[in-house]
């Protein structure tokens, strides 16, 4: 029971800080950053906002996301499904 409830409380500390990043970068109110918001047309995120979402996995979490696979991603689900799946531990990684 405990592994699962370490790894929700991961998965809403990955959408947390992920929520952050994205609120830094855009400015979007963060009640609207919600998982099936779309990227571009929801949040605001333009060409350069991309970029910063590279350099933020870098720093915040230590993982690097090639810029082909980031520009495929249209939702911050899309994301946090990509950083949910490297199963990035937060405890060693650094806050946003």
């Amino acid at each position: 029971m405990r592994e699962l409830t370490e790894g929700i409380s991961n998965k809403q500390q990955l959408e947390g800080r992920l929520v952050e990043i994205l609120h830094r970068i855009s400015g979007a109110d963060p009640s609207v950053i919600t998982r099936d918001a779309r990227l571009m047309e929801d949040i605001g995120i333009d060409s350069l906002g991309f970029y910063e979402i590279l350099i933020e996995a870098d720093t915040c979490f230590g993982i690097r996301i090639q810029e082909e696979q980031l520009l495929q991603f249209k939702t911050v689900g899309d994301i946090q499904s990509h950083l949910e799946s490297l199963d990035i531990d937060l405890t060693s990684s650094k806050t946003a």
